[in-house]
């Protein structure tokens, strides 16, 4: 939410000033005797908030934005799914690591193994990525292990090349949230609890694969690729 408002207000400079006008509001009729450290101390409170949305969230101008090479793919991930946080140059997470996504290199066709480069080692540990990070989980890219193990994963490429979508916790959700509707080409499920993933066309649409526990695929086929836009799942005992 916070990243949302912040891109919001960059956009819409005229956002940020409608809200400095509404916290001076309160002084417009103070009168002069009041003192003249009135005015001064309205704009300075004013000064420290970027932008007040509708629900009373107030936005931190120190409140961190991507950075690098996909610092632009990365806002827009942040406008669809806000909360995330950036672990490294080419990967973002949710919920205390249990959803990740990971975006090849600039120049490259699959997304790097564990979480690429430049680590940003406060934020994998807020998010208890330790492992993914530095080795334990880290394995060569364009093979079923780059899905570390505890997750599902679906790919945007054959043999597992392309972006990395990775999900531990998630039980059901839509493609298009995560930005890669009708694009899932091949998969792994390596998740715990003994999850079976079940793909669709549309929710309440055509079954087009189903993923056993443990199970990979290198392509769904032409029939069904690129073609899933909603994911649910099951558990076996």
């Amino acid at each position: 939410m916070r990243h949302t408002l912040s891109a919001w207000a960059r956009r819409s400079p005229g956002f940020a000033l409608g809200a400095l006008a509404l916290l001076m509001a309160p002084f417009a009729t103070t009168p002069a005797s009041s003192g003249p450290d009135t005015l001064p101390a309205a704009a300075s409170q004013a000064a420290g908030v970027l932008a007040v949305g509708t629900s009373g969230d107030t936005v931190s101008e120190d409140e961190p934005s991507p950075s690098g090479p996909l610092a632009d793919e990365m806002a827009e991930m942040l406008d669809r799914q806000p909360g995330g946080v950036q672990v490294s140059d080419q990967a973002m997470a949710w919920d205390d690591g249990a959803t990740v996504v990971v975006w090849p290199a600039p120049g490259e066709s699959r997304a790097p193994a564990g979480l690429g480069a430049n680590v940003r080692e406060g934020a994998v540990q807020q998010m208890d990525l330790e492992r993914q990070a530095t080795g334990a989980d880290l394995s060569p890219m364009g093979t079923y292990t780059s899905c570390p193990s505890g997750y599902y994963c679906f790919y945007t490429g054959t043999n597992y090349d392309g972006m990395r979508y990775q999900f531990s916790n998630t039980c059901s959700s839509y493609a298009s949230s995560w930005g890669f509707n009708n694009q899932a080409t091949s998969w792994v499920n390596r998740a715990g609890s003994n999850k079976i993933i079940y793909a669709y066309d549309y929710n309440g649409g055509q079954l087009l694969w189903y993923e056993p526990h443990p199970s990979r695929s290198t392509y769904v086929g032409s029939g069904d690729n690129n073609r899933m836009s909603y994911w649910t799942c099951s558990h076996t005992q």
